[in-house]
């Protein structure tokens, strides 16, 4: 027998997320993604108070959602009087739904090994060289990409030629004074103003 929902659990998240009650996660997935990439905090920083406060509301109940529906807690728990014939899955249908998400989810899986295993062996095959330093540029941009990065491996990688280029020991304390360039195509890779 199916489990009930809680009726403080919160709203269908099928509906918050905009799928169908047979989406595969890779479905899922990708409508949490659209959803997210519309109603991010980060997406609103210049708008009104009203909006961001909306748009926030919004990502949570989206993250929500896509929580519940990740864990996989939502499976068949909605309650009879929320159920109409055209809702509700015929057996064969849900199984062939779980089967179509573990598959998606075990090409997934191979995916990502296969494009790790594909950075680590552009890595390895990147010409690597030692960052130049020089003399700040007055009025210059500030550029501080990979800035973790360098900060814990002492290392960057440069945007233009995608050379890996080492920082010496001590880069940080002499970020205020010099800019760090590649050494292969010249650009500047660390400069902080």
């Amino acid at each position: 027998m199916a489990k009930r929902r809680p009726a403080d659990e919160g709203p269908d998240p099928y509906q918050v997320l905009g799928v169908s009650r047979l989406a595969t996660l890779e479905e899922v997935t990708a409508a949490y993604r659209a959803l997210a990439q519309t109603y991010h905090p980060d997406r609103h920083v210049d708008s009104p108070v009203a909006v961001q406060q909306q748009a926030e509301r919004r990502m949570r109940e989206v993250n929500q959602a896509f929580l519940t529906l990740k864990k996989g807690s939502w499976l068949a728990a909605t309650p009879e009087s929320q159920i109409h014939s055209w809702d509700t899955p015929d057996p064969d249908a849900a199984f062939q739904a779980r089967r179509r998400a573990s598959q998606a989810s075990r090409q997934h899986t191979a995916q990502a090994r296969a494009a790790q295993a594909s950075r680590t062996q552009a890595k390895q095959s990147m010409p690597g060289g030692e960052a130049r330093s020089r003399p700040k540029i007055s009025g210059g941009e500030k550029v501080g990409y990979g800035l973790a990065q360098a900060l814990i491996t002492n290392e960057l990688t440069c945007r233009t030629c995608r050379s890996v280029q080492h920082l010496p020991a001590g880069w940080q304390h002499r970020l205020r004074d010099t800019d760090w360039s590649c050494s292969a195509c010249g650009r500047i890779i660390l400069a902080w103003r």
